[in-house]
């Protein structure tokens, strides 16, 4: 990719055919399209991304069918429900299969791919070294603000400023007999 010259003008962009919703309508058949083909848009790059997209989404649409089964179980008979969330269940996995095969969803899922190998991932070692770092902080940060606060609120309270229900100055209710 090239980089743009200061000063120079941005390329104009050419107007949609058929207006302003002509250019998402074409989109929308051209999604269509793609429903019924049983081809394969770029089948060695963004792998990972359009397999954990698919999974993802069909975790979704799993326990959707779930909650779908148990909802129509007891109103028609066992075969009937099974059937039913069955079929649901491949027309879902054909949309969801033929979703991550979408060209520009694809091509965005490429891209995806693409920015996730040039991140430098941190080492074992080091997250270790980090996230022990943050849990000893907010434990001393909790016990620090828990002190302060039980000070205030015990000096406030012997000041006769603040006043609990039922509390003496140590903040605790009186015991009863």
């Amino acid at each position: 990719m090239g980089k743009v010259k200061d000063g120079a003008p941005a390329k104009a962009t050419k107007p949609s055919k058929g207006g302003p919703a002509g250019g998402s309508r074409r989109r929308f058949v051209q999604f269509l399209v793609n429903l019924v083909r049983a081809d394969l848009y770029k089948p060695k790059q963004g792998w990972h991304a359009r397999l954990y997209t698919a999974l993802g989404l069909g975790v979704i649409i799993g326990l959707g069918l779930i909650r779908f089964f148990q909802s129509i179980y007891n109103d028609y008979s066992t075969a009937a429900s099974y059937g039913i969330t069955a079929g649901l269940g491949l027309a879902f996995a054909w949309f969801i299969f033929r979703l991550v095969e979408y060209p520009p969803f694809v091509e965005f899922l490429i891209a995806t791919e693409a920015e996730m190998n040039k991140v430098s991932w941190t080492s074992k070692e080091d997250l270790k070294r980090a996230t022990s770092v943050v849990l000893v902080t907010v434990t001393i940060m909790a016990i620090y603000l828990f002190l302060v606060d039980w000070v205030w609120a015990n000096l406030l309270q012997i000041l006769g400023i603040l006043k609990f229900a039922g509390a003496g100055p140590s903040g605790r209710a009186p015991d009863r007999q």
